[in-house]
Parts: structure tokens; C-alpha cells; sequence
């Protein structure tokens, strides 16, 4: 069986830097045992190239036609990953007109999307984006598109430098200031990782304190932050790298699309705040504060990736709940079928819906999805967790929708959530003794009945 195609497309250049390249082609790299990827950019450097061939195929684009030249290369069975600030709401529906499904990588929340997924590992809030019914934001550090050496379990070597990295191009020189301030209040070897396009106003390099790199491979990366005693970056994809393995960082941002990141790292104390640090950068703060390395778990990442584009392939999947979602999940939930099936048979008063609907937002213990197949949301699923890595599922499939076996499809999907996303080793279901279609789905899905008693059937199954 052919495996399905991705098209990824991500550019580089001295203007934008390597950033939207890197992370990309490190989504390729996590995909490219199971899907057959290709990856489209324009005029690579050498370097590009012999990182892609690392990967997987590549194709060049010229820089004059590329959006239009990319649309002639789509037949409507690839999925399509752009990562860029320029693909607009009208080059996206260009894309799915073509028949593809579409993930939009996207550090900003500044227009529509119609992307099947939107991929933004800087935020959590949902409600920043402006998307269709059928979108799933894949929001957080769970989906970091972190390179292969930042996905396992970091060993941190002898930390004996200060890292200092502000991108490929660093059009600012914020390097320079960094390493001058260095000098004056540290004795520590110092690591400046630069690119191809930086060029220095101020050059360390006859400093034997001082040591430029550049062109590093990704494990030559993890190696330098794993003894660093000190990152000093952007928030940037770089920063969350950093972060991956444990590193004391201490981040600012100087252009737009990092300002939101950096916030949500300040406000949750995994970075030490620099500011906006475009004109000045204040290198002595960062010797008065006291923090503790953050941890992060990159070793599910990859999971999580395959996980979604299986999903994705299939055009079934499921999206957290929206505010967009209430007068729906009203809907479903009132239905006479459903409420014979539940527990509490009595119509739901509108009033009351509001308030559940409200406080589920604030509950950490429960969360609760659409269902959506090939782009219709067309059920829901509630997770319940127990507290002793077991959770309680329970849903429901919309009328319309009902008799296609979707049931059988939709429990599958909330084990993979439960198992990948809240690490969730045993699914317990209650089902009423005469809600016939219910049982025969469990049963289906290999759930033990365990108990019986006042017309409620327990089901228990572990997850492998």
C-alpha cells in the first residue's frame, strides 16, 4: 500500500532567516517513515540541500512564481504543510480547492485559516484564532517541531559556556551586544552560534574567550546546550530547543512573531525575561535572577505528529471544543436519542447549558472534542480523568450521522488522545443496560464488561 504523500513547503532566505526551514523539514524528518515526503523551497543554499537530501526528496521552486508553480505541482491526494507568515486565507483555499488536505505551521493568528490543522507550539489559547469549524489547533510544547536530537532524554554534559544565539541573520547585531556585555561581567567561555547571513558590526573573534560557530549540525546543537550553563536567545524555535534540554535560558524578542511566545515563556517562568531587545539588550539582569532549568518532555513529540497525520490522512479526527461549539453540542446533546441514553434522560434547559459549558473551559480533569469526518463535525467525545491513570469516556454521534459505524471509529481516536496526550493507561466506560448500540460498540472495541448493576454496564480496557 502506497503510503500518503506530504508536501512541505518552508523558504529561507537573509531576509527571513532559517527558522521556518528548519522546524519544517524536522516535521519531515519526523514523518518520513510513514508518509512519502517531499519537501519544496526556493533557491536553496547548499547547505538546504544537503540537509534536505538528509530527509527526504526536494524540489526547487523560483522565488518569482513559486506560489503558482507549487499549486501546479498539487493532484489533490497530498497533504500540504506551509510555514510561512505570506500563505494567505486565498492561497490556502487555492490548496484545498485542489482537493488536499492542509496544515498551516503559523507563529501568528492574523487571518483566517481554512487549514484542516494549524500547528503554533508558542500558544495555548484557542480562542486567538479565526478558523473553520473543521480546523484542529494543535497548540503548546506538545507539538514543538524540535530536529531528531532534541526528541530523546537530554544528558547534560559539564556546563562550561554561556550560549549566545539570535538566528541565521541577526540583522540587529544582538550578538555583538550580548558577547561586549559578557566580557564585563562573566569569565566564562562564551558560544556564539551564528548563520550564513550574519554580519557583525562589532567581530569577538581575536578573543580567546570568544568562539563563533556556525553551520551546526542538530546534534552538534543539543551537544552545545547540554553544557551551556547559559542560553541567551530569541523566543524562538532555537528557544524551545534550549528548552528541550533543560537549559537555563534567558530570552527576548525583536520582531513580532516572537512576542507572543516569549510572554507565555515569561508568564509560566521558564525563561528569564529580556524584553524587547531589538535596540538594547541588558546582559547584567540576567546575573540578579535565580531560576530553575524548566523541564520539558520532548520524547513524545514525534508520537504526537504521526498520531495527527494518521489522523489527518484518514479525514477523522478530533478538535478540543470551541466557544463556536455551544449551540452545537446543545443540539446534539438535547437530541431525543441521546438523552435516552444518558443517565439524566431530561431535556436540557438552554440556561443550564450555558453555565456547563462555561465551567468545563476552567476543569483540567475533563475535556471534551468534535468529531470531525472529512471536514463535518459530526459527534463528541468527553474525557474524564480519574486520578490513577485511568480515564472515563463517554459520546455521542450526531443524528444525521448515525448507522455508518462512526462509533466504532470514534473510540479509537479518544484512546490514542488519552494514551499520547494525558499518558492514560486504562478507559473505563458506564453505559445503560438498554442503550443497545452503545454496548455493542465497547464490545466491539474489545472493553471487558466488569459489573452490572441498576440498569448501568461497567466496562474497563487497558491501553497497551
Amino acid at each position: 500500500m502506497d503510503k500518503p504523500k506530504v508536501y512541505l513547503k518552508a523558504d529561507a532566505s537573509a531576509i527571513i532567516g532559517y527558522g521556518h526551514f528548519i522546524r519544517t523539514l524536522a516535521l519531515a524528518d519526523m514523518l518520513k517513515d510513514d508518509f512519502d515526503c517531499t519537501f519544496f523551497t526556493c533557491h536553496p543554499t547548499p547547505y538546504q540541500v544537503s540537509e534536505m537530501e538528509k530527509v527526504c526528496p526536494h524540489v526547487t521552486l523560483q522565488e518569482e512564481t513559486h506560489y503558482d508553480d507549487f499549486l501546479s505541482c498539487l493532484r489533490g491526494d497530498e497533504i500540504v504543510v506551509l510555514d510561512n507568515y505570506f500563505f494567505t486565507t486565498d492561497y490556502q483555499r487555492a490548496i484545498k480547492e485542489k482537493g488536499c488536505r492542509l496544515v498551516c505551521i503559523d507563529d501568528m493568528h492574523d487571518k483566517h485559516y481554512v487549514a484542516d490543522y494549524v500547528i503554533n507550539h508558542g500558544l495555548t489559547n484557542q480562542e486567538l484564532f479565526d478558523c473553520e469549524t473543521y480546523t484542529k489547533l494543535c497548540l503548546g510544547y506538545e507539538y514543538a517541531l524540535l530536529r531528531k536530537p532534541f526528541l530523546s532524554k537530554q544528558t547534560r554534559a559539564e556546563r562550561n559556556c554561556i550560549v549566545v544565539t539570535f538566528g541565521g541573520v541577526d540583522e540587529f547585531d544582538i550578538t555583538s551586544k550580548a558577547i561586549l556585555q559578557l566580557l564585563d561581567v562573566t569569565n566564562e567561555k562564551i558560544v556564539a552560534i551564528v548563520g550564513d547571513g550574519y554580519h557583525p558590526k562589532n567581530s569577538f573573534i581575536d578573543n580567546e574567550r570568544v568562539i563563533y560557530r556556525t553551520k551546526l549540525s542538530a546534534q552538534q546543537m543539543a551537544d552545545t546546550f547540554n553544557s551551556a550553563s547559559l542560553v541567551i536567545c530569541s523566543a524562538s524555535s532555537v528557544c524551545i530547543e534550549a528548552l528541550a534540554c533543560g537549559a537555563i535560558i534567558a530570552a527576548g524578542w525583536f520582531v513580532d512573531n516572537q512576542k507572543e511566545l516569549y510572554e507565555n515563556l515569561a508568564k509560566e517562568g521558564r525563561i528569564i525575561p529580556l524584553g524587547n531587545i531589538e535596540k538594547e539588550i541588558r546582559i547584567s539582569d540576567v546575573f540578579l535572577v535565580s531560576i530553575t532549568p524548566s523541564t520539558f518532555d520532548a520524547t513524545r513529540v514525534k508520537s504526537h505528529f504521526l498520531h495527527i497525520f494518521s489522523d489527518l490522512a484518514k479525514g477523522r479526527y478530533l478538535r478540543k471544543v470551541r466557544q463556536e461549539d455551544l449551540d452545537r453540542i446543545y443540539e446534539w446533546s438535547n437530541d431525543p436519542a441521546d438523552r435516552a441514553g444518558s443517565f439524566n434522560s431530561e431535556p436540557i434547559i438552554y440556561e443550564n447549558h450555558i453555565k456547563w459549558f462555561a465551567k468545563l473551559q476552567t476543569l483540567k480533569d475533563v475535556t471534551l472534542y468534535v468529531f470531525i469526518v472529512n471536514r463535518e463535525p459530526v459527534g463528541q467525545a468527553k474525557i474524564t480523568l480519574k486520578g490513577d491513570g485511568s480515564a472515563e469516556v463517554g459520546y455521542g454521534i450526531a443524528a444525521n450521522s448515525r448507522g455508518k459505524g462512526l462509533g466504532n471509529t470514534i473510540i479509537p481516536l479518544v484512546e490514542n488522545e488519552v494514551f499520547l496526550y494525558f499518558h492514560v493507561t486504562q478507559m473505563i466506560a458506564e453505559v445503560k443496560s438498554n442503550n443497545i448500540p452503545s454496548l455493542k460498540i465497547f464490545s466491539r472495541n474489545h472493553y471487558k464488561k466488569v459489573k452490572e448493576s441498576e440498569g448501568i454496564v461497567l466496562y474497563i480496557k487497558e491501553l497497551s
